[in-house]
């Protein structure tokens, strides 16, 4: 069996982005290699397609190489560094033969032939290497994951006794760094067709809500178990803020703030503005229910008509259906549990046309169990509203109306500004709550009680 060890180092810089940077571009590059010509490996070509796979579920745009040679692997490493830009999230995976020299690590190419220690450098990727590129991106948050064997497959060619596994990286503030075991132990390959390790770490990512302390806690804790204590995975962290793969981010994007705080009208006129062009009575309905005597009540009595009036050849039945969905005084009353401020992401992955992935980040209000949420200014680029009605069993179908930001992010490359709109079906409980996009592209929304 071949001993490996899984280092992560994720490097997360905290703090505010501009409305700018709302729809954040995710960046991956994901390297396996497993063909050697001596030493050949089992599973890091494996591991690599699940993190690619689970990657591209969490919005990033993968590159991905398998079996790479020296240069395949510099090139790719460029090529990643020119795809980030100021303000992205970049992540780096790499599962095959890694090393420590005098203290250093280096990434063995499949191609490699190392006959002493002087040639290392000569003929592997040395780990600096790729935290100089995302260091010159200007990223907002930097992720390293190092998924490497812990043996030495040329250490028999050194004159040095040299140390298992790969060396302690010495992170800076805003950092953290995640072994599959601690330092200066081993790491079991896994008999199945992942590392016990990755394979826990894949499935811990996919889990919306999780701080990425908590993921590898959690992840610790099974590997832990699994492996009798045998192996348990370790971590030195000096991060200053949260990073979430599927929920709240550390970078969080704040609206700024607009002169004069916009009182219970400002309130109300969102919500009407939300609603006002639905084709869903429900979402118009949400509307008269927490302002039955609101300013645009008779509009919406109006419009709530036209929706309910069945066409000529439609059943009464149906009529009579449509006005038995509309939520009960006593329902709504019920609701009032879920009332509260509820942090919200939105996280929409790359889309079938190509558009590229984007996350949303925002405080929403829940009052009299009537959710509303707003991300940038109302009716301004990359601006989206999402308003609805939580159910006393804390289900909802929530609407969200915005504006499509950049065109590389919208579906269809929509001019920036372009009016969109969809529905989203949500559950909630006592303190979270999960959702997904109905319509057009695969997003899902994650709500935290604060």
């Amino acid at each position: 069996m071949w001993i490996r060890v899984l280092a992560a180092a994720l490097l997360v810089v905290a703090g505010l982005s501009s409305a700018g940077h709302a729809q954040q571009k995710r960046v991956a590059l994901v390297i396996g290699n497993a063909a050697y010509r001596q030493n050949e490996l089992r599973n890091p070509v494996n591991d690599a397609r699940a993190m690619a796979a689970t990657l591209r579920q969490a919005g990033f745009q993968v590159i991905q190489r398998e079996n790479a040679t020296k240069q395949q692997m510099e090139q790719a490493v460029g090529e990643f560094g020119r795809a980030l830009k100021p303000g992205s999230v970049a992540l780096f995976y790499y599962a095959g033969h890694g090393m420590q020299v005098n203290g250093r690590n280096f990434l063995v190419p499949v191609d490699a032939e190392v006959a002493t220690e002087q040639s290392v450098r000569l003929e592997t990727l040395d780990v600096d290497l790729v935290l100089d590129q995302v260091a010159a991106a200007g990223s907002d948050v930097n992720l390293m994951i190092l998924d490497a064997c812990r043996n030495n497959p040329f250490e028999r060619r050194f004159r040095s006794a040299g140390t298992g596994g790969l060396a302690q990286i010495n992170a800076p503030k805003g950092t953290l760094i995640a072994y599959a075991t601690a330092p200066g132990k081993v790491a079991a390959d896994g008999e199945g067709n992942n590392g016990i390790y990755t394979a826990r770490l894949v499935q811990a990512i996919k889990t919306p809500g999780l701080s990425v302390e908590e993921m590898f806690k959690r992840v610790r804790a099974e590997v832990s178990r699994e492996t009798n204590d045998l192996q348990t995975p370790w971590e030195a962290s000096s991060l200053v803020g949260n990073f979430y793969f599927l929920g709240p981010t550390t970078v969080t994007v704040t609206p700024p703030a607009q002169p004069g705080a916009p009182g219970p009208v400002d309130r109300e006129a969102l919500h009407w503005q939300s609603v006002k062009d639905a084709t869903n009575p429900a979402e118009v309905q949400s509307y008269l229910d927490q302002y039955p005597k609101g300013a645009f009540a008779g509009l919406a009595r109006a419009r709530l008509a036209t929706l309910q009036k069945p066409p000529a050849s439609a059943p009464a039945a149906k009529l009579a259906a449509q006005q038995a969905a509309a939520p009960t005084p006593g329902a709504a009353q019920a609701a009032k549990a879920f009332d509260g401020t509820w942090q919200t992401t939105v996280i929409c992955g790359r889309a079938a046309d190509g558009a590229k992935g984007y996350t949303l980040n925002f405080p929403a209000e829940v009052k009299d169990g009537v959710f509303i949420g707003q991300f940038a200014s109302p009716n301004t680029p990359a601006s989206l509203t999402v308003n609805g009605t939580i159910q006393a069993d804390g289900s909802a179908l929530l609407s969200a109306v915005g504006r499509t930001g950049d065109e590389e992010y919208a579906i269809g490359r929509l001019q920036k500004g372009s009016n969109y709109r969809y529905t989203v079906t949500a559950r909630f409980d006592g303190a979270r709550g999960s959702g997904t996009r109905n319509e057009a592209r695969a997003c899902n929304l994650t709500f935290v009680r604060q």
